[in-house]
């Protein structure tokens, strides 16, 4: 397939028209923000119909690139990113204006190599949710009457913020899941809510994102990933419930669902990367006993049950949880969690460095 085809276990990167300058030199792109004339695009097009029917399974998951970056525009030179050159060319020696997505794709990589340097014990499909949970969807003037699907198709989850990687503020706090499940199975998750929110009137944002790595079917599209994981924001309750009961027996609200469907399994195409943001009210409070729970789940396409079910499958989540303050107060969310609820500090660079000579 023409680039980028699915290769969901990597991370394709788009080129923006932008050159990181302050003025907007774009040239034959419209605009800055917008995805670049030469940059690739995603090839599903859910607008075209097969047979006279319309596509219902669709996947607002499921899109390529995963990020964009500044790359240049093309013609304008002074539309160009300008980056080092070898002394060796005619023109343009040391240093010149290009540009590429080959320009766009090792600016995601340092923000990567930013991650990794900072916490280096994480796994390649954390770092890649964390990039998931700090992108900017933007919503470009000329798409405001176009559908989200349309800009999705061609930024994918956006352009990461490099001050949420790894930083936050007292209103917010990051937890990272590192864990495994199988087919079949439910893993429910604790998270407990500091109690001065209830009386608070503030909202609770938590915004999160799950990656997964899987063995590519091969010369099958349908069935390219055959392994189908996803969460949700939910009470409380034992894992058991969840065998027999319906949604309204375990969902906060209605709202609040699964980030990915899963009817029709053998039909429908998955994506191991999703993202979902959910928003619990002060109203919502009351009926939680001060602690919200996230539910992963596993399952596997038919065909592919027997093999699938001899082991289990890695996933990382990152849970990003921001107190949207609609009155000030003396709490700090920040540590307020992290008194509350179990955690593990990750390991950072510093303190490999004190193990080491301890």
């Amino acid at each position: 397939m023409c680039s980028p085809s699915e290769s969901l276990n990597n991370v394709s990167v788009g080129a923006l028209a932008g050159n990181m300058e302050d003025i907007d030199h774009s040239d034959i792109t419209p605009n800055e923000l917008y995805p670049a004339y030469y940059t690739r695009k995603f090839h599903y097009d859910y607008t075209q119909t097969i047979n006279s029917q319309i596509i219902k399974q669709k996947n607002k998951h499921l899109n390529k690139p995963d990020f964009v970056f500044y790359g240049g525009d093309l013609f304008d030179t002074k539309a160009g990113l300008e980056i080092l050159r070898s002394p060796m060319v005619i023109d343009d020696k040391f240093y010149g204006r290009s540009c590429g997505t080959s320009l766009a794709t090792p600016l995601i990589t340092s923000y990567a190599a930013e991650i990794l340097n900072e916490y280096p014990t994480l796994r390649t499909q954390t770092v890649k949710a964390l990039l998931v949970n700090s992108a900017n969807y933007f919503k470009a003037p000329h798409f405001k009457e176009k559908s989200e699907t349309l800009l999705k198709s061609l930024i994918g989850f956006g352009k990461p913020n490099k001050k949420e990687l790894i930083e936050n503020n007292n209103d917010c706090i990051t937890f990272i899941v590192e864990n495994a499940i199988k087919v079949g199975e439910i893993i429910n998750i604790p998270i407990i809510l500091p109690s001065y929110i209830k009386n608070s009137g503030n909202k609770l944002q938590f915004d999160i994102s799950l990656c997964y790595s899987f063995l590519p079917t091969k010369d099958n599209q349908l069935d390219y990933l055959p392994l189908h994981m996803s969460f949700s924001l939910v009470k409380n309750v034992d894992v058991k419930i969840f065998e027999n009961a319906v949604q309204k027996d375990f969902s906060i609200k209605n709202s609040i669902t699964w980030s990915e469907d899963h009817f029709g399994i053998d039909n429908r195409q998955f994506s191991n990367s999703q993202f979902m943001s959910y928003r619990i009210q002060p109203n919502d409070f009351n009926n939680l006993n001060d602690t919200v729970a996230l539910a992963v789940r596993c399952l596997s396409k038919n065909d592919y049950i027997n093999e699938l079910s001899k082991s289990s499958h890695e996933f990382s989540i990152v849970i990003k949880i921001t107190e949207i303050l609609t009155n000030e107060g003396t709490e700090n969310l920040y540590s307020e969690m992290l008194e509350i609820n179990s955690h593990i500090e990750i390991l950072n660079n510093l303190d490999i460095e004190l193990d080491a000579e301890n």
